[in-house]
C-alpha cells in the first residue's frame, strides 16, 4: 500500500482532513500524538487515513505548542476519531476544540497528563529499580535510575521557589539508565 506524509499547519488541520476525506481517503485507521520535548516545545498530533479502493494511506501531522496545546475535532468528520482525540487529551493535555472532553481512562480526580514526558513517574522513583543488564545477562550491580525519573534537581530537591527547568533539562535528565546517585 502506498503511503504519503503531509504535514499540515495546525490551524488547517480540519480543512486538511476535510480534502484528504474527499480525495477518497474515508477509513480512518488512527489518530496519536508524541511529545516531543527535548527537540522542540510542541506535541505533534498524527492521523492516519486509507483509501481502500485505490490500496493508498496518507498520514496528515501538525504540531501544536505544549504551552497551549489545542486542535480542531475532526470527530464530526470521522466519528471513528472521537476515541482517539479523548485518548490524546487525557493522556497529553490536548484540547479538541469542538470534541467531547469526557474522560475515557483516567478516573475524574487524576491530575496530570500521563504521557507527557514532562510528567515525573513518582511511582518509579519511590522502587528501587535493579538496573541494567550486563552484556552475557548477568545483572549488574549498579543501583540505576529508571526511565521517566528526572535528576534530583530538575524534580524533587530543587528549591521550589526558583525557575522551573527546561524542557530540555527535563528530557536529558529524564531518559533512565544513570547510576542512581546516594543521597547523603
Amino acid at each position: 500500500m502506498a503511503e504519503q506524509t503531509r504535514t499540515v499547519p495546525a490551524d488547517q488541520w480540519r480543512s486538511a482532513v476535510a480534502a484528504a476525506k474527499e480525495e477518497g481517503y474515508d477509513y480512518f485507521d488512527w489518530l496519536g500524538a508524541v511529545d516531543l520535548i527535548g527537540r522542540t516545545d510542541d506535541f505533534e498530533v498524527v492521523l492516519r487515513l486509507i483509501d481502500l479502493d485505490a490500496q493508498r494511506a496518507v498520514l496528515l501531522r501538525t504540531t501544536i505548542p505544549r504551552d497551549d496545546p489545542h486542535l480542531d475535532s475532526i470527530a464530526d468528520i470521522f466519528a471513528g476519531a472521537g476515541w482517539h482525540e479523548r485518548e490524546s487529551g487525557e493522556l497529553f493535555a490536548i484540547r479538541f476544540t469542538g470534541g467531547d472532553p469526557r474522560r475515557l481512562l483516567l478516573p475524574e480526580d487524576h491530575v496530570g497528563a500521563p504521557l507527557r514526558k514532562d510528567t515525573v513517574l513518582a511511582a518509579r522513583a519511590g522502587i528501587d529499580w535493579p538496573g541494567a543488564k550486563e552484556p552475557g545477562g548477568a545483572p549488574s550491580r549498579r543501583r540505576m535510575v529508571p526511565p521517566g525519573v528526572p535528576e534530583p534537581e530538575i524534580w524533587g530537591d530543587r528549591d521550589p521557589s526558583g525557575p522551573q527547568p527546561a524542557s530540555e533539562e527535563i528530557a536529558g535528565s529524564a531518559v533512565g539508565g544513570r547510576v542512581r546517585r546516594r543521597r547523603r
